[in-house]
């Protein structure tokens, strides 16, 4: 670890040297060019702009899109041109075949089998109504009465 302290000692040694002699060979406009240039640059360090100030332009940019963004968002929800289809009703005449019997009101249970009229009117007979059948006295599910 000491070895390590060494050579970080030697390497800042040698920058500083290394230093002195580049600003020796500078005139005295340049020097105080430099020096002010520090000045202000500590300066700027002590005392930070605040957030907004920092932002700089793009604080104004992103609003400005914002806005944009908003406005030509706003007008293609009111102008949906003419590409976009119109929502069709489910019931609409001529788009389902089933509306007349879904809003008609008549009792439902013949549908359950369709199939089954549906084969008997394919072989010529006749269908015959479909009666609900009777309510038995059994009170449980095995089958045997009372």
């Amino acid at each position: 670890m000491n070895n390590t302290l060494n050579t970080d000692e030697n390497l800042t040694r040698r920058a500083r040297e290394v230093f002195a002699a580049s600003v020796a060979g500078l005139d005295a406009g340049t020097l105080a060019r430099l020096r002010a240039a520090r000045l202000k640059a500590l300066e700027a360090a002590e005392h930070p702009l605040p957030r907004w100030q920092q932002l700089g332009w793009r604080l104004p940019a992103g609003a400005v899109a914002l806005v944009f963004v908003a406005v030509v968002g706003g007008f293609l929800i009111a102008n949906p041109g003419p590409g976009t289809p119109e929502a069709a009703s489910p019931f609409a005449a001529g788009n389902n075949e089933d509306a007349p019997v879904v809003t008609a009101g008549d009792n439902l249970d013949m549908y359950a089998d369709m199939d089954f009229y549906q084969w008997m009117a394919a072989q010529g007979q006749p269908a015959k109504p479909v009666e609900p059948a009777a309510d038995s006295d059994d009170d449980d599910d095995t089958g045997l009465g009372g």
